[in-house]
């Protein structure tokens, strides 16, 4: 039996308003210093529109800030923050959306989220 204070984040997409790259970000997703999306590649190659992303991060209590966090890949430097997406968890229900916040760019995005 689940726990009723403990939720699942469903991260549904990650929406590109606009890119820091004129040619697209090629961007990559941290929680707790790890990479969760995308896993089966170092980055996915992001343009301005929505983009799918589907991943969970079980196991959230109630009342919880989540922060993920966005960077942006490079091959020959450092690798870029571009910023935080900050959800609290307290409640089922969405899909909500966050935008990113601290960006160190140019660039402006949202994250679309549900909790389970």
């Amino acid at each position: 039996m689940q726990n009723p204070n403990t939720y699942n984040l469903h991260i549904i997409g990650l929406n590109c308003y606009r890119q820091d790259e004129s040619d697209g970000d090629e961007v990559f997703i941290k929680f707790k210093k790890e990479r969760v999306w995308p896993l089966d590649s170092k980055y996915k190659k992001v343009t301005e529109g929505n983009h799918e992303v589907n991943f969970d991060i079980a196991g959230v209590e109630q009342g919880e800030i989540v922060a993920l966090e966005l960077w942006d890949y490079d091959l020959l430097t450092a690798n870029d923050k571009l910023g935080v997406f900050s959800m609290l968890v307290n409640e089922r229900g969405g899909p909500f959306n966050t935008d990113l916040s601290d960006s160190s760019g140019s660039s402006k995005y949202s994250l679309e989220w549900e909790v389970h």
